[in-house]
């Protein structure tokens, strides 16, 4: 939370970003994307907290691009991105990108697409073919979404790791994975993802 000039604190979330030139024996504030909601994506987004949750990553051209979740007790919210020329300095005003995701993550294949894994409900991959994040397809849904308790299939939260140039690997929890017949039990999901250019 921010602290105002009265010396009391924002009531809503914003995005700290930090900088070492220490190999992290110090930090100092590089800049700040503030909570500004798109009331035409999300019309309780006045009564949010604010951001959470982000995920940056700096892009082929150096610039960077921040998504951050806004679920919070009002409901679900929209994910945010935003971007950044000047290494976290200053940013593009936050534009809502999907109406649900929580805990988003970011990979950068060398083919040079851009992926975002996020969730709740259910779990979602979107890719972005340019690897800017400007576009993304529609989510590729990895797990069914069997409830209106968005907590009842998957925490939702996700882990990616690059296996190869145009391949990586996605780990998320599942609660009712089917094991036989009318058997389900929690478990933890690992598949590889295969990501071609056409």
């Amino acid at each position: 939370f921010m602290i105002g000039d009265g010396g009391s604190p924002d009531p809503k979330a914003h995005i700290f970003f930090y900088r070492s030139t220490d190999s992290g024996r110090s930090w100092k504030i590089q800049g700040r994307l503030l909570y500004q909601p798109d009331l035409k994506a999300d019309p309780v987004g006045d009564k949010r907290d604010g951001f959470g949750e982000p995920a940056s990553i700096i892009l082929a051209d150096g610039s960077v691009l921040c998504v951050a979740r806004t679920t919070d007790g009002v409901g679900i919210g929209p994910m945010y991105a935003a971007w950044s020329s000047d290494l976290g300095k200053t940013w593009s005003r936050p534009k809502a990108i999907a109406p649900n995701g929580v805990l988003p993550r970011l990979l950068r294949l060398e083919n040079g697409v851009l992926v975002l894994s996020s969730g709740r409900p259910g779990v979602q991959l979107r890719f972005s073919a340019d690897g800017k994040g400007r576009k993304w397809t529609k989510p590729y849904e990895l797990v069914p979404v069997t409830s209106k308790d968005f907590n009842a299939d998957t925490c939702g939260y996700t882990s990616m790791l690059a296996t190869g140039p145009d391949r990586f690997l996605i780990v998320n929890s599942h609660f009712k994975h089917v094991i036989g017949p009318g058997q389900t039990r929690k478990a933890i999901m690992v598949r590889e993802v295969v990501v071609r250019r056409q």
